[in-house]
């Protein structure tokens, strides 16, 4: 939807345009014209999209040809030894795309893609703005043809430049006689593209069309005439041409050698729907024919398939705050989207189906002063070219590719290679082992050494292979003979040291000699046996089993335990390091006397033990039981319940229910709103005290009973003047209440009527006497707790 802004805007272009056309072309010439579209479009000279890569290309044409049927030769081929840690290298035949490197034929661990070096290099112009052979102006939207020439529309010169791979300035092959419509001239010339017989066709913006120049023509031939600002364009492997224009906000697709095209995106006026376009730029066509349009006043990249009448945003985003102003575009074989964002700065990849962007190239271009990118283009190695558009340059961003991968898991490798041009082959698999690192223990029954007792010695092994080779040693020097997997010496004295070394015959590690701990023995002291004891448990309940384990030390291989209870030997501890019972009692002591097997070097025959005392805990029961403080509640009534709680543990918990509902929590007592007759009052206790019967009691129930009180309406008067009529203060509906007490007082207070039941109603005396006329007062007492008031009228 245009804004105000957006009108006046294209107004103004249109106007710019007009006069560009007759007779500004010399002043275009000198100095090129900024225009500033606030939708975020026209950037300097102006706009123009061109296409990415999905590795690296050739000229649109042979792009399009191996997209669509390439020649699958690829082979591959991977090398490295065979142990976890290793680099694996791959090779192929041709340009690689990307690695995926494989495990067991079934996990993918790693995939390898070429990537962009971080500083780029000046590969055309950079000699600063200007008209000379080694100078670009404004450079837009390039191509670069199979064998590295840069084609550039120097805008700024009104001419196309070509670059050869490595040269210091270019060659003008379009253009170059300054600004004008002739047909050896260019006005505004944004984009170029080639065709499969090597014809240039450019954007001849200023002129609103397409003009191809045959290689090294003079000038060029009008192919396309009559269209409205043509920004980007190109040309698939069936040199079908397709125009961006941006001022009719469509797409058109000319046919070889037609005249006419047919809109295939957009062409319903400038807008934001999904079947319109705001002043598209860049295009890009894959092999399937789906056009890639940048929508640029929108923000955004748009896919449209063939035939389709609605476009399918694949990147950018309604709010443009992702993507600003896209003005060129590229997809690869994989579908990513590669986007030169002119306001933004950068260049941005969005993968398929992604909602956000990854940068690429950001800030590189800013230098000395901040200049956005234009054109951008992929070469066959999958090199990144950008148009620097207003520093006179085309900067280069090399495609590395590091495809080595480092096995750091044991099992068979291999490589999945796709190629450049989206061939896919398979390498040879690699083997990779554990690197595994031996290691050697030792261990002797003692440490002791006496004149008729040596110590015995044991090996452990971890990762010796199929055939080990084990060395002992005594103070370093090696026993003769090598001796095998258990070690003992005669001539061991106080302060040797023994070792073992291991050979080990595995694949893969880092030595194969390895040396154990070692063991230094005496012999100018004895051991002394001891025991230590521990239980699973202190503080136990009253039937449980508690168990106690004994730790003997210097005791010999076969050391005999006697369990004591207080002193006394316990029953049916069988010999055995460990004893369980429930039999204890509170404060009983435990502990453990063991009597050595070790038959040399003994300073006693027997260890006693620490002593562990035990808390046995009763079993508790809790309760709890609730009372209220009415027996009965009148309709509407309140009432509170107390609960009455015992053996609760230290942190209790309550839970009052009327009819299974809890009402409330964590109070002794509930105060109940509302009742009704018939409800019933319940209150669980959840206790945690250690040694209980139950962790959850519930108390008595207690079941409401509701007292529903009559409206009582006494009359405010009556005439007692014995005439049969209305000679009583009758009160209607008060027999039901016979335990009511009614009292009448007079103004003054004096009592002069009483009755319980109100049997007979008050006839209007006292002492037998007439009252006189006048107003008294009544108390009617229905029970004590509900009581009416007011007064009445004698009237004689």
């Amino acid at each position: 939807m245009f804004t105000l802004i957006n009108l006046l805007n294209q107004a103004l272009k249109r106007i710019l345009i007009i006069v560009l056309l007759f007779g500004c072309a010399a002043f275009i010439s000198a100095a090129p014209v900024k225009l500033f579209h606030l939708a975020g479009q026209y950037k300097s000279n102006f706009i123009f999209p061109r296409r990415f890569p999905d590795s690296g290309k050739i000229d649109n044409t042979r792009r399009s040809k191996l997209l669509a049927a390439t020649d699958c030769t690829t082979t591959a081929s991977i090398s490295g030894n065979n142990c976890v840690g290793s680099t694996l290298s791959v090779t192929s035949n041709k340009p690689i795309a990307s690695v995926s490197w494989v495990l067991n034929n079934t996990t993918t661990v790693a995939i390898k893609s070429p990537g962009l070096q971080a500083t780029g290099v000046v590969v055309a112009g950079g000699n600063g703005v200007g008209p000379a052979a080694n100078q670009l102006n404004y450079p837009d939207r390039l191509t670069i043809d199979k064998d590295g020439n840069i084609y550039i529309p120097d805008l700024g010169n009104n001419r196309v430049q070509k670059w050869a791979p490595g040269a210091t300035r270019g060659i003008t092959v379009a253009g170059g006689y300054g600004a004008g419509r002739a047909a050896k001239q260019l006005n505004r010339p944004v984009a170029v593209a080639l065709d499969s017989q090597g014809n240039i066709y450019v954007s001849d913006q200023g002129n609103n069309r397409v003009q191809k120049w045959v290689p090294g023509a003079a000038s060029g031939t009008t192919v396309v005439p009559g269209l409205n600002e043509p920004t980007g364009i190109f040309i698939d492997a069936n040199n079908n041409l397709y125009v961006a224009e941006q001022f009719r906000s469509d797409v058109l697709k000319f046919a070889p050698g037609a005249a006419t095209g047919v809109v295939v995106a957009g062409g319903n006026a400038y807008g934001a729907a999904t079947n319109q376009l705001s002043a598209p730029t860049g295009i890009f066509v894959d092999a399937t024919g789906n056009v890639y349009v940048c929508d640029t006043d929108n923000g955004r990249v748009e896919k449209w398939p063939p035939g389709a009448i609605n476009g399918v945003e694949v990147a950018g985003s309604r709010n443009k705050s992702y993507l600003i102003n896209p003005l060129d575009v590229w997809v690869d074989l994989k579908g990513n989207v590669y986007v030169s964002d002119y306001t933004a700065g950068n260049v941005q990849v969005w993968a398929p189906g992604a909602g956000t962007r990854t940068i690429i190239v950001a800030n590189g271009l800013t230098n000395p002063s901040p200049e956005p990118p234009l054109g951008i283009w992929f070469d066959g190695s999958g090199s990144l070219y950008v148009s620097d558009y207003g520093h006179g340059r085309v900067i280069k961003y090399a495609n590395v590719f590091i495809g080595d991968y480092i096995a750091n898991a044991a099992g068979s490798y291999t490589a999945i290679v796709t190629s450049t041009d989206g061939c896919i082959a398979t390498s040879n698999a690699i083997v990779i082992n554990d690197s595994l690192v031996p290691h050697v223990s030792i261990s002797s029954n003692t440490t002791t050494v006496c004149a008729a007792f040596s110590p015995v010695f044991a090996v452990n092994i971890d990762n010796g292979g199929t055939n080990p080779t084990l060395q002992w040693k005594i103070n370093g020097a090696k026993t003769t003979p090598p001796a095998d997997g258990s070690f003992a010496s005669g001539v061991l004295k106080n302060g040797d040291v023994v070792s073992c070394d291991l050979t080990s015959n595995l694949p893969c590690i880092p030595s194969a000699i390895v040396s154990s701990n070692q063991i230094t023995v005496h012999s100018n002291a004895t051991e002394t046996p001891s025991v230590t004891i521990a239980s699973t448990a202190s503080d136990i309940c009253a039937g449980n089993t508690v168990t106690f384990t004994a730790t003997a030390l210097n005791c010999g291989p076969n050391p005999i335990y006697q369990w004591q209870v207080n002193g006394n030997n316990a029953l049916n501890s069988a010999n055995n390091p460990t004893y369980t019972t429930a039999q204890l009692n509170t404060a009983d002591k435990v502990s453990c006397i063991v009597t050595s097997s070790a038959p040399y070097c003994q300073t006693t025959s027997n260890a006693v033990s620490n002593s562990v005392k035990v808390t046995v805990n009763p079993i508790l029961t809790p309760a709890i039981t609730i009372s209220s403080n009415l027996s009965t509640v009148y309709t509407g009534g309140k009432a509170t319940f107390t609960a009455t709680p015992e053996n609760t543990g230290t942190n209790p918990s309550y839970e009052w229910q009327v009819n299974n509902l809890t009402v409330a929590t964590n109070t002794l007592t509930y105060t109940a709103p509302s009742l009704k007759e018939g409800d019933q009052v319940v209150c669980k206790l959840t206790n945690n005290e250690v040694c209980t019967t139950a962790n959850i009691v519930t108390s008595n129930v207690i079941t409401v009973h509701i007292t529903i009180v009559d409206t009582l309406s006494p009359p405010n008067a009556f005439t007692p003047n014995n005439d049969g009529i209305n000679d009583n203060w009758d009160i209607a509906g008060i027999t039901a209440f016979p335990k009511c007490v009614v009292n009448i007082y007079s103004r003054y207070g004096q009592q002069l009527f009483q009755s319980v039941g109100y049997a007979k109603p008050w006839d209007g005396t006292y002492d037998n006497k007439p009252c006189p006329a006048g107003v008294y007062y009544y108390v009617i007492l229905i029970d004590k707790l509900k009581s009416i008031t007011g007064y009445v009228t004698i009237i004689r």
